[in-house]
């Protein structure tokens, strides 16, 4: 009801308070799994500014990395049944703990600003090897733009679940607060200057067509309510040549991270 009043009476305004809200992330009780490896894992730091860069790191220091990137409103913990499956075949394994989210004391981030730390990352170990990624979610996004705008080579890419038109995203969101058209528009607006892009530019199977990796495997449930199936039929529509794409059922958005068959998968891909 908020936002529907305030986009008749200011909507520039309704469009700047919008973009506050869709920018700061939901905290979720841990689950103890989740716990477990947060309190467990060693915890490594880059110097960056406003807030240093924080890496969870496991397994092999001597074997291929891996970098994994979770998804919104969740926690480096989420992805610590693949890690564990990761680490046991002797992988060198980091999480990135995204900004505003875990231990991170910011409170709010985006898609493009965690996509620039992933390049800093790549950068700063480019010396260790070709990197593979495991992302889930929002983490997939990220780092298809990070490898688009960096054009740094990687090995592998495992995304579990990927939005694909990120205006997409925003469209639901306009609909589920409520937003009026004309602070919608702002919204778009005031988004594309923060982002210093267009939102033509912002597609996941666009940037991956861009990107310099060798093989994409995507995982994602038929009857996923948060980010449709679809989003990953179109994009190994676009780069099928590089992609392999792998439905579940009944496993969701979620619950998908912990299964076994998945995280099996995943292991024989990298």
């Amino acid at each position: 009801m908020k936002f529907k009043v305030l986009s008749i009476i200011a909507p520039s305004k309704a469009a700047k308070l919008a973009i506050e809200v869709f920018s700061k992330p939901h905290f979720k009780k841990l689950r103890e799994r989740e716990k477990e490896f947060l309190q467990n894992t060693n915890i490594v730091r880059l110097q960056n500014d406003p807030e240093d860069i924080i890496l969870y790191e496991s397994g092999d220091p001597n074997g291929k990395p891996v970098l994994m990137v979770h998804g919104w409103d969740s926690n480096p913990g989420s992805m610590s049944g693949i890690v564990r499956g990761l680490a046991q075949k002797g992988y060198h394994v980091y999480v990135l703990n995204v900004p505003a989210h875990g231990i991170s004391k910011l409170k709010s981030t985006n898609m493009i600003e965690t996509s620039k730390l992933i390049i800093k990352i790549l950068e700063k170990f480019e010396s260790i090897g070709e990197f593979s990624f495991v992302t889930h979610s929002f983490g997939s996004g990220a780092v298809s733009f990070a490898l688009m705008q960096s054009g740094i080579k990687v090995d592998k890419l495992a995304f579990i679940t990927s939005p694909d038109k990120i205006l997409d995203i925003f469209y639901d969101f306009k609909n589920t607060i409520g937003l009026g058209n004309k602070a919608y528009k702002y919204m778009l607006k005031f988004s594309e200057q923060k982002f210093q892009r267009k939102f033509e530019d912002m597609q996941i199977s666009n940037a991956l067509q861009k990107a310099n990796f060798n093989q994409l495997l995507l995982i994602h449930d038929v009857d996923d309510k948060i980010l449709p199936y679809s989003n990953s039929l179109s994009i190994h529509e676009k780069v099928k040549e590089r992609s392999k794409i792998v439905s579940t059922k009944g496993k969701g958005h979620y619950r998908i991270l912990w299964d076994e068959q998945v995280i099996q998968e995943i292991v024989d891909f990298l």
